[in-house]
């Protein structure tokens, strides 16, 4: 604790020198290195990791002057970068009161999935009006993976979900909408999406139900390979609605034993 102030004395003139916003050795110990983004960014990156990582549980209080002392900097960088946590959707900012993690809420969830069925209905009805004859080759892999999962249990719920992701993300390159790509990529990088597979699975935890997936999946290929866009899109709206269904009631079991178990 005794050199905690040489600590800040050389972030700050590292930042001097180079030009470059820093953030104190003592405060990234232990997590990946930040990027060279400015110092509000640098601070927000870190904490939604802390926050992903379970170091504040939600509900807690982010505290501005205990958080400035950490990082070496004024408040102001730090007031910055909860607003840019409360845009990314792990904090809410209350009035007098400051910034604290934000709670878990399952009709936020739902919403959140709806939203990008939607989304992914459109990417999918637009990409088979495409007609790019690449995407089949490389939806091909993806969608033969999660078949293999369903049949041989051999991957956790996540690695099936980051798989099914990925084909997701493909449909949406290859729908040739910039803007809804992008806007599915914000989706799934916000708090929320990411903080649902954070602890206990919620989805894809039995065969039938990757089974169901992989059957999705299948059929939604043969839509756009015969050219249905129509089909496409509905295939690809039932997909997300059937994983928005699942985590939801998988949510309200966890929360019923909960309450039993007090």
């Amino acid at each position: 604790m005794d050199d905690q102030p040489a600590h800040k004395a050389d972030a700050r003139a590292a930042a001097r020198s180079s030009g470059a916003p820093a953030v104190s050795p003592a405060a990234t110990e232990g997590t990946p290195p930040l990027c060279p983004l400015t110092l509000p960014q640098q601070i927000a990156d870190h904490l939604g990791h802390r926050i992903m990582n379970g170091d504040y549980a939600p509900g807690a209080r982010l505290k501005e002057e205990e958080l400035a002392e950490s990082y070496a900097v004024s408040r102001g960088p730090v007031r910055e970068a909860f607003r840019l946590l409360e845009r990314r959707g792990f904090v809410e900012i209350v009035p007098r009161h400051g910034a604290r993690v934000r709670e878990f809420d399952p009709a936020d969830l739902a919403s959140l999935f709806s939203v990008r069925a939607v989304l992914l209905g459109l990417a999918a009805r637009q990409a088979t009006e495409q007609a790019n004859p690449q995407l089949l080759p490389l939806l091909a892999e993806p969608v033969a993976r999660l078949r293999q999962s369903a049949e041989r249990m051999d991957i956790a719920p996540r690695e099936h979900a980051r798989i099914a992701g990925e084909a997701q993300h493909l449909i949406a390159r290859f729908s040739g909408n910039k803007p809804l790509l992008r806007t599915i990529e914000e989706l799934t990088s916000r708090a929320l999406w990411r903080m649902a597979w954070r602890d206990t699975p919620l989805d894809f935890t039995t065969r039938a139900r990757r089974q169901a997936s992989a059957k999705y999946w299948g059929d939604l290929v043969r839509a756009i390979k015969a050219g249905d866009a129509a089909r496409a899109e509905h295939v690809a709206r039932r997909l997300q609605e059937a994983s928005r269904d699942h985590m939801i009631a998988a949510m309200a079991a966890h929360r019923a034993m909960s309450v039993a178990a007090d």
